[in-house]
This record gives C-alpha cells, structure tokens and sequence, in this order.
C-alpha cells in the first residue's frame, strides 16, 4: 500500500496543504482515521486519497455542508451501506421534484420569453439599419449624380461662355466707327 506525505497528497487531489489540513481535522473530528508516523505527523493512503476526492465532491452539493460531506465520509470508511443518505444527501429525483422545481420551470419560460423578445428587437434594429443603410447609399448616389450634374453644367456654361466671346471677337468693327467697348475704355 503507498504512503503519501501531505504534500504529494495535496498535489494528487488539487488542494493545499492548508486546505488539506482543515479537511483532515474535518474528517478525523467525524470519526476518521489515519495513518501517523513515530512524529504524530499524519501520512496517507491510497484509501485516504479516495476519501479525500469523495469529500471533495460531496461538498459540492448545494445541500451539502463540510460537517455533513465529512460525516458522509466516515459513514462510507466503516463501510454505511447508505453513507449518503445518512449525510442528508438527497436522491436525485427526490432532489428535485418538489416547490423549487416548477418555480424554475416558470423563470425557464420567463427567460425564453425574454430572450425571444430580445431576439425579435435584435432582427428589427437590425432591418431598420439595413433600410438605413439602403436609403443612405440612395441619397449618397443622388448627391453625386447632383454634383457630376452640376459639373457638366458649368462646363456648358463655361463653353457658352467662351463661344460668345469669340463669337463677339470675330465681329469686326467697322472703320472709323468704335466700339462700344473702345468708347468706354478708350480715351482719346
């Protein structure tokens, strides 16, 4: 039969050594036993390494208390054949046909509900923001058809513009007789 010391067998069940202690005293203030050396130093076994890892997962349970987990404990080491009864341990069923279980029928429902509720607003924020995003990219491609219209236009101008200039140039004055635009900025 191996023999841990205290730090191998906090390592083998993942506790420190100080949580380890305070379960041992647990454990030995409900009746369980285990192995000192010539010191009084407690050493243990394969079967404390159970005991231990039993413990550890009795304790988890919401109904369960260390004091409870630890007397459990001792029950199923002198070989309790309903250990876990005995230590206010439920069956499973038992556990959880009663009061609490249609409250938390009703608060699943609730909670479907809400995320149901939370799914519909999710896909109508997200259609409106598609709807957004559609009428943006409209009015973003009329304000650039506007512009480009705009553009062109100038341009027209621009070459009306030009087209009467030269269109006034070409038109020779007559001899001797001056131009509107020669009277006013001419002086003679």
């Amino acid at each position: 039969m191996a023999s841990y010391s205290p730090s191998e067998i906090s390592e083998l069940v993942d506790v420190k050594e100080s949580t380890l202690r305070k379960y041992s005293l647990l454990l030995e203030g409900s009746g369980y036993i285990f192995d000192r050396n010539e010191q009084k130093q407690r050493w243990y076994s394969d079967k404390d390494v159970i005991a231990f890892q039993k413990f550890i997962a009795l304790k988890q349970h919401a109904d369960m208390t260390l004091k409870s987990s630890a007397d459990a404990v001792y029950l199923w080491s002198i070989g309790a054949e309903n250990a876990e009864v005995a230590s206010g341990t439920h069956n499973v069923k038992e556990r959880y046909n009663n009061d609490m279980t249609q409250e938390i029928h009703e608060e699943l429902v609730n909670l479907r509900e809400l995320i149901s509720m939370q799914h519909d607003q999710i896909k109508s924020l997200h259609d409106h923001l598609e709807n957004e995003k559609y009428y943006q990219e409209k009015r973003d491609q009329v304000l650039l058809d506007s512009i480009g219209q705009l553009r062109l236009d100038i341009q027209l101008q621009r070459e009306r513009q030009k087209a009467m200039e030269e269109q006034i140039m070409l038109q020779a004055p007559e001899e001797g007789k001056p131009t509107l635009w020669n009277r006013l900025f001419k002086s003679e």
